[in-house]
């Protein structure tokens, strides 16, 4: 049987991973030398992949690396834990990286606990009454411990530090690793604008932390040389106008592009046809998946700021200007400035050229449905 050639949802490699050599090898430099980067784009557009890529490629050269998530930490104690397990990880057994890692770290110790399938496993637990030497101890790390290459930490998602003790955790991160030499910072999240203001406000602790690197989408030709790649792999032979569909309708984002693709894909085995034939159901039968999650989304605003959404859905864009202001009865100006201010926020719409398009292809063209 013939797996599904197309994944998202998840972090890629492989056969999945495309487009990318240029990025790719722009960023390991940047690591090898030692720069902090902040990797931004928009949503969906393949950051993590990216940068997990670029890990797995500098491990392999003798680098140390640290990947943190942090949507995973709920405290100071579990942001040590996650560190130092993933220190320990590429070690050959457990028990001597623990012992390495208990020499340099105080108050942590090994625990037995469950896995979220309910198997035992073994998990590093820090004494709260050593909670900050633990902190300084980890954090310090990277230039404790004697390795002629240069570490990589990455911080994955780090908007969401805000909700660990907000600035004051902030300042006491940047105090210590800012210190930090042979050791290359990496700092990206899903939230575009809450992670650029903590770089580039003059007030945020992390100001002129690192280089600004924004990540783009992938070329066009490399998107349809994966299509035609891919659908292949899966025991199709698809046509140049479903490729440039799909690229429309995804507006050539990679996770939107390998979703459609996927139920394309899916639908077409199920149905016996050509993929050409099934497409627009597909996108139909995708879109009406989503409605939940649409549902949810729009639950979360105001009537005016989902007036706002609905007429830039219909319209393609929106502006300021007056006539798409008057067509779609946008008004006063200042409800209008303060919708787009909190849905660009949000990440909800993005702002170029002064116009504001929906970021989410799939939601932009529910809420045209719905409208």
């Amino acid at each position: 049987m013939i797996d599904n050639p197309f994944s998202y949802g998840k972090t890629v490699d492989g056969p999945f991973f495309y487009g990318r050599e240029t990025e790719l090898e722009e960023i390991k430099l940047s690591m090898r030398n030692a720069t902090n980067l902040i990797i931004y784009s928009p949503r969906r557009i393949g950051k993590s992949s990216l940068v997990l890529k670029a890990l797995k490629d500098l491990e392999h050269e003798g680098h140390p690396v640290v990947y943190i998530d942090f949507f995973k930490v709920s405290s100071r104690e579990k942001l040590i834990e996650l560190y130092a397990r993933e220190v320990v990880r590429p070690m050959k057994g457990w028990e001597k990286g623990l012992q390495w890692i208990q020499g340099l770290i105080r108050g942590i110790q090994p625990v037995m606990g469950l896995d979220q399938t309910g198997l035992p496993e073994l998990r590093l637990s820090v004494d709260p009454s050593q909670t900050a030497r633990a902190f300084e101890d980890i954090i310090n790390l990277p230039v404790r411990s004697a390795r002629e290459k240069c570490w990589i930490v990455v911080f994955d998602e780090f908007q969401e530090i805000e909700k660990l003790n907000g600035a004051s955790f902030e300042k006491e991160l940047r105090a210590t690793i800012q210190h930090h030499r042979n050791v290359s910072y990496v700092f990206l999240g899903s939230q575009r604008h809450l992670l650029l203001n903590m770089f580039s406000r003059k007030e945020r602790a992390f100001y002129n932390f690192g280089k600004l690197y924004r990540l783009q989408k992938p070329a066009e030709e490399a998107s349809v040389q994966f299509l035609h790649a891919r659908f292949k792999a899966g025991g199709f032979r698809v046509s140049d106008e479903l490729v440039r569909n799909i690229l429309d309708h995804t507006r050539n984002i990679p996770y939107y592009l390998q979703y459609l693709s996927a139920e394309i894909w899916e639908y077409a085995r199920l149905s016996a046809s050509e993929p050409e034939a099934i497409f627009r159901q597909a996108l139909e039968r995708l879109l009406i998946n989503q409605n939940d999650y649409f549902q949810g989304i729009r639950a979360q605003f105001t009537p005016f700021q989902m007036k706002l959404l609905s007429a830039v859905a219909l319209h393609g864009y929106g502006t300021y200007e007056s006539e798409f202001l008057q067509k779609y009865r946008l008004y006063p100006t200042s409800s209008v400035q303060k919708a787009y201010k909190r849905l660009t926020d949000l990440d909800i719409l993005e702002k170029q050229n002064n116009q504001f398009g929906i970021t989410d292809p799939f939601f932009a063209l529910w809420l045209k449905q719905e409208s």
